[in-house]
């Protein structure tokens, strides 16, 4: 699918997961975080394999963002969750379908409300999986991006990778197989991106940020919220902050890996209503 106008055209890589019987006029729009792609998310990088699923329910979209997976590079726009948020508007738009729901996780969360401000009228609802720090703790975030931009510029991505293996991982990641697994994954995942195309994606998380609370407040579709414990880089109080400032939202916190095995069936629920 081509997005973009002029000189700013660019192709992203999707795919849609259609199941008999789930609502044809209805669609939801999935995307992933920083860093991570389709693939990544099917192949164990992330836990949210199970949104091919939501075609149970209805239509699901799911695509690499600027930049990942099989995706064009940016061109002029960066990587800002602004712009990925008007990518999330042109992909409904070239879909079609009367009901859109949107979900994402953590830069995908954001994404999201990005387009539903955006386009307001366009969208019957929200899925925000694990959202990303925001304001003053994302603030205090930012050294950890600069230093792993420099530290791939100088050194490459397999010392970048080496010097993130040190750092501590949730433990709520550490309780199976599959969760300990994922460090390795992403990492594929991202290796396979490059060092420009991975630089660029991390230079664009420096310069984002949650929309302000004033604009939170304006987004009046039913919204579900989905986080999990103990994850700095996805801390609960972004959760609970949305939940608080969102007319029209629910939580759900996982505290264990089985509990967030079950965030499809919630979805499911969710978008089954």
């Amino acid at each position: 699918l081509q997005l973009g106008r002029g000189s700013s055209k660019r192709r992203i890589g999707f795919e849609v997961h259609e199941a008999p019987g789930s609502c044809p006029a209805s669609g939801f729009i999935w995307t992933h975080g920083l860093t991570s792609s389709m693939g990544d998310e099917i192949g164990g990088g992330w836990p949210f394999a199970g949104i091919a699923d939501i075609a149970s329910v209805m239509p699901v979209t799911r695509y690499d963002a600027r930049g990942h997976g099989i995706s064009d590079p940016a061109c002029s726009e960066g990587y800002t969750w602004h712009a990925m948020g008007s990518d999330v508007v042109e992909l409904q738009k070239a879909w079609r379908k009367q009901h859109v729901f949107l979900g994402g996780t953590s830069m995908g969360a954001a994404a999201s409300l990005y387009a539903v401000l955006q386009e307001p009228s366009a969208f019957q609802g929200l899925i925000l999986a694990t959202p990303p720090t925001c304001y003053e703790t994302r603030r205090k975030f930012v050294p950890f991006y600069l230093e792993s931009i420099e530290m791939a510029r100088k050194e490459g991505l397999e010392e970048a990778k080496r010097v993130a293996s040190k750092k501590t991982r949730p433990p709520i990641f550490m309780e199976t197989e599959r969760g300990r697994n994922q460090f390795e994954a992403g990492w594929k995942t991202k290796s396979a991106m490059g060092l420009e195309r991975y630089c660029a994606a991390l230079e664009g998380a420096v310069l984002s940020d949650l929309p302000g609370p004033d604009q939170l407040k304006t987004i009046e579709v039913p919204t579900l919220i989905l986080a999990w414990r103990s994850d700095v880089q996805h801390p609960l109080e972004t959760a609970e902050m949305l939940k608080a400032t969102l007319p029209n939202a629910e939580l759900v916190v996982a505290s264990t890996w089985s509990e967030i095995q079950e965030f499809p069936r919630h979805m499911r629920e969710f978008l089954s209503r």
